[in-house]
């Protein structure tokens, strides 16, 4: 059996590879492709489907999903994260949805489960001897065809005066923390800087939760933040008819913003958990050209490195990536490479002294990334089905 309960919209790569693999498996199997939202907590969200607004509950998502499962073997695709923008790793020892993701697989103990995620290292969350774990692309593999034909911002206006572009749309936790620390070391008028949710946090810290002896030192830094105004004013409408293309919003607005900016302090969606899906941001990033400080969670750094990507080593000081403390990694993250974010000029020399390893990485992702993701995962699925 076969379902498609829902997928978030874009992710043609996903897609055409999980037909191309859960196709090869000859004994009974149900085939599940499902987005992460539909296992998340008990809440009712809407969606635009054909025009008119479909009112969705992800209890009864999940309930599909139980009544779905009957053959020995279980193959389910799941795009998108498994971890809300509020994980609290001081209070939580797993995401809410990645434990009721586990919760489902040991009641059914007896069946083998074959999880094709858009996470990596979701081993550190769940172990189970029924289950087998493919990664096979987070939302960077989105919206490929699209992305492949834009062209990457090279054309850069060296009579700017900013250094940095750091882009903060959905509400996190991280980016709240970001953007108290950029103000407090008074790098706001080095850069180009949004955020979306500016009048929804009131407190950081009683949003946060956070734990850090660098507490006092956040604190003001947000109420500098909360007392300017930014000089991105961002807006939730990006997208035509609400279809959320990301090459289209690169293309039509966040261009305009690499044109002007060197590095790009990127957000991710995951930072606080250990395990991360990477996402358009991070594409977004390669195509604008940008050196990267990228914020996210442990060892993603290292793991573009590895899998061929630039990272610019002799230029940004990477080492925050492998500090496990959330706020020492990010306090880390800026102040090791405050130089290269505040001399403008010395920043611009070096990026045009680099712009051919800029296009390098461009051509990586055009080709050789969505390589990697679809043989890793054909790999490890071949694996699985072998051993089996």
């Amino acid at each position: 059996m076969k379902l498609i309960f829902k997928r978030p919209p874009g992710d043609n790569f996903s897609f055409r590879l999980w037909f191309s693999l859960t196709s090869q498996i000859q004994t009974p199997h149900d085939a599940i492709y499902i987005w992460a939202t539909t296992l998340g907590p008990e809440y009712t969200y809407s969606s635009i489907q054909d025009g008119k607004t479909i009112i969705e509950n992800s209890a009864d998502f999940r309930k599909m999903l139980i009544d779905a499962i009957h053959e020995p073997t279980i193959l389910i695709g799941i795009k998108d994260h498994l971890t809300p923008g509020d994980f609290n790793p001081w209070q939580c020892s797993i995401p809410i949805i990645a434990q009721n993701l586990k919760n489902l697989i040991e009641y059914f103990h007896s069946k083998n489960f074959v999880l094709f995620t858009s996470l990596e290292n979701l081993e550190s969350y769940i172990q189970l001897p029924n289950l087998s774990i493919i990664p096979w692309g987070g939302d960077i593999t989105n919206h490929q065809k699209e992305y492949a034909q834009l062209i990457p911002v090279i054309d850069k206006n060296f009579n700017s005066q900013t250094t940095f572009l750091s882009l903060n749309r959905h509400q996190r936790t991280h980016r709240a923390m970001l953007l108290a620390l950029l103000y407090k070391l008074n790098l706001q008028n080095f850069g180009l800087i949004s955020c979306m949710f500016k009048d929804q946090v009131l407190d950081l810290f009683e949003y946060t939760q956070w734990k850090t002896k660098k507490q006092q030192m956040f604190e003001e830094g947000f109420t500098q933040f909360k007392d300017q105004q930014l000089s991105i004013a961002d807006e939730y409408e990006i997208y035509i008819g609400g279809n959320n293309d990301n090459a289209y919003n690169f293309k039509n607005k966040l261009t305009t913003y690499y044109q002007t900016t060197f590095v790009e302090i990127i957000t991710e969606t995951s930072y606080t958990e250990s395990c991360f899906n990477l996402t358009e941001k991070t594409l977004n990033s390669i195509y604008g050209c940008c050196f990267p400080i990228l914020l996210c969670s442990t060892g993603t750094v290292a793991f573009l490195r590895d899998i061929g990507m630039d990272m610019f080593d002799d230029i940004v000081d990477h080492s925050y990536d492998q500090i496990a403390d959330p706020t020492e990694r990010m306090y880390r993250a800026i102040t090791d490479n405050i130089e290269l974010l505040t001399n403008i000029q010395q920043t611009k020399n070096l990026w045009k002294g680099n712009e051919q390893r800029f296009i390098k990485n461009v051509n990586f992702a055009r080709t050789r990334l969505f390589e990697f993701y679809s043989n890793r995962a054909k790999s490890i699925f071949d694996k699985v089905t072998n051993d089996e």
